[in-house]
């Protein structure tokens, strides 16, 4: 019993260690866009480019996601729908290899591709 429960709390601390991110403060300073579409695809694909300022970097962002194909079809955030993140102000960012996480406008993290990565 004692072995389970200090491997429970290993585990849980190891967790917490993992999930903890480094947040920089951020503003995102551009948004393109780019549909993709093909005869294979059900739905076209749509790409956001977001290009994020922090102190130190310029970054360029991707995410992508799929419009409702039906006007009926209600919008899914994150699925048919670009996030609400704040273009203009200031916002958190972490960064994690090649992904990035930007906070929207509701304090929801918003999971991005990093494109590429430039230092000021």
């Amino acid at each position: 019993m004692k072995k389970l429960a200090a491997l429970a709390l290993l585990l849980s601390a190891t967790a917490c260690i993992v999930s903890a991110k480094d947040w920089k403060t951020a503003v995102i300073i551009g948004v393109t866009e780019t549909t993709v579409t093909s005869p294979m695809m059900r739905r076209p694909e749509i790409i956001e480019h977001y290009t994020v300022e922090t102190n130190d970097l310029l970054l360029e962002l991707d995410y992508s996601f799929h419009r409702p194909t039906k006007p009926d079809e209600p919008d899914q955030p994150g699925k048919n729908s670009p996030p609400s993140v704040p273009l203009g102000e200031a916002t958190k960012i972490a960064i994690s290899g090649h992904t990035a996480y930007i906070l929207d406008v509701h304090g929801a993290e918003v999971k991005m591709h990093i494109k590429k990565k430039t230092k000021k």
